[in-house]
């Protein structure tokens, strides 16, 4: 009768353990689909800010030529067209300035991999704190 209790005492911690292990693989699979979901969505919304930055810098750029175009031909004639070069100019600098900032803004606000490190914080927490109890 001793040995029976013994083998089904080991039967009980070897299928525990086999349950256990199988339970991490899981969590581990299910933390390595989460960050895999984040960083495409991530990759998404970094895709989106730099398009809106590359499209901010080439107006800043156009803005910037017109500019100094203005500025050589009011040199050259003191009344007449470079009036309306910077018309022109000053739109193109308003919006490519704004376009920067608020390209640059919505970049640096964008966080990487924030409920992955969240959960897995938790999943070490859960797991260190049923160790810290036993004596």
């Amino acid at each position: 009768m001793r040995q029976v209790e013994t083998h089904e005492n080991g039967d009980g911690i070897v299928s525990r353990l086999k349950e256990t292990a199988d339970g991490l693989g899981q969590l581990v699979a299910d933390h390595v689909r989460l960050a895999r979901i984040e960083l495409v969505a991530e990759a998404r919304s970094y895709g989106h800010g730099l398009a809106v930055l590359a499209v901010a810098v080439i107006l800043l750029v156009v803005g910037y030529v017109l500019a100094w175009t203005a500025a050589a031909l009011a040199l050259a004639r003191v009344v007449g067209a470079p009036l309306a070069f910077v018309i022109v100019a000053a739109p193109h600098l308003i919006a490519g300035i704004i376009g920067c900032v608020s390209a640059v803004g919505k970049v640096r606000q964008t966080q990487i991999l924030p409920e992955s490190g969240v959960e897995a914080a938790r999943s070490v927490n859960a797991l260190i704190k049923p160790l810290s109890r036993t004596p």
